[in-house]
């Protein structure tokens, strides 16, 4: 049992360096023209022990990718689920302080992979998983029937603001903290925009 964990560990940490690979490699050049070798070489193993993990790069990348949004779709939906009353303009929504604080800790990965990932499919991705964890809370808040815009715009209007400024917010160098960041967007989302900008609203 123990010579098991011992090749499950060596196996476990043998996959990350070669994730990490790829990852420093994408700060240096497309992912179009990074080749097996230069991973291999970047990892300090040779190839045939790259083909052992995984078929090719990019199995390599979609297999990363999804490691590390199926962590993030974890740690949004338990938000969700935990966010049973309505949200307040002094207390951060759950789920807007999680996706900073996860990303805020991988921000690099992050980074990456909204700017290089090819077809621009992380972003896709990335905000699919906002709408989803929106989608949780509507359900079990029941407001299904109370809803005073279209459910798919409402969803796409949260998801794309969020992931937006997500990705501005890791181009500015994360000036601000990731709880600063979810507490402004609570005040977004419950305020509105236009009297967040001073606007009055007129029925």
């Amino acid at each position: 049992m123990s010579e098991h964990r011992g090749t499950d560990r060596r196996v476990a940490r043998t996959r990350s360096m070669i994730a990490d690979a790829l990852v420093a490699i994408l700060r240096k050049k497309p992912y179009e023209e990074i080749s097996i070798t230069d991973i291999a070489e970047q990892a300090d193993i040779n190839r045939s022990t790259f083909y052992s993990h995984f078929i090719d790069k990019d199995d390599l990348l979609d297999q990363l990718v999804s490691e590390k949004l199926d962590a993030l779709k974890r740690l949004l939906f338990d938000a969700a689920a935990a966010s049973n009353n309505n949200p307040d303009f002094n207390n951060a929504d759950p789920i807007f302080t999680a996706l900073f604080r996860h990303v805020a800790e991988r921000h690099d990965f992050y980074s990456l992979m909204l700017s290089r990932h090819p077809n621009g499919q992380f972003r896709t991705m990335l905000t699919g998983l906002i709408e989803d964890s929106f989608f949780v809370r509507i359900s079990n808040l029941g407001l299904n029937q109370q809803l005073l815009v279209p459910l798919d715009l409402l969803l796409n209007y949260i998801g794309f603001s969020a992931a937006g400024m997500l990705d501005k917010w890791l181009t500015n160098e994360r000036v601000y903290s990731p709880d600063h960041m979810g507490l402004q967007l609570t005040r977004l989302a419950v305020l509105g925009v236009y009297p967040a900008m001073g606007a009055s609203s007129r029925t």
